[in-house]
């Protein structure tokens, strides 16, 4: 029976799953700091406000998120890292931050899945919305 995880294992866990790994640390450090910092109201509103902007301009959202993690991608790993950190103090900083961040994206993709199911049903009498 094995005992324990090697440090091999967990290297080769946060190459593999880096990105989901920086979001979950940050969303969790940003929902902890905002309610000991802001309240939760605060969070809660940016959220919304962020929700708001993705379903009115999903398309200009998108283009925007899609723009900031182009040039990340595009960073040397080291840069990439030092990126990552400013990210985790804003978490701490600034957590309503990811909140807009979050209401965005879910805005992004209410709209999307409403122009899908849009054109899905055929009906001709107004717009879907653009993502």
């Amino acid at each position: 029976m094995k005992e324990g995880v090697s440090i091999q294992e967990i290297e080769n866990f946060t190459k593999k799953y880096r990105f989901q790994l920086f979001f979950s640390l940050a969303f969790i450090l940003s929902c902890l700091f905002s309610y000991i910092f802001f309240g939760t109201g605060w969070s809660v509103f940016m959220g919304a406000l962020g929700g708001i902007v993705g379903v009115v301009f999903p398309g200009m959202v998108d283009k925007v998120m899609g723009s900031a993690f182009r040039f990340i991608g595009k960073q040397e790993k080291i840069t990439q890292m030092v990126l990552a950190i400013i990210g985790l103090v804003l978490a701490v900083f600034v957590p309503f931050f990811y909140f807009i961040l979050l209401g965005g994206m879910g805005g992004i993709a209410i709209a999307h899945h409403y122009s899908k199911a849009f054109a899905e049903s055929g009906n001709n009498n107004q717009q879907p919305p653009t993502v």
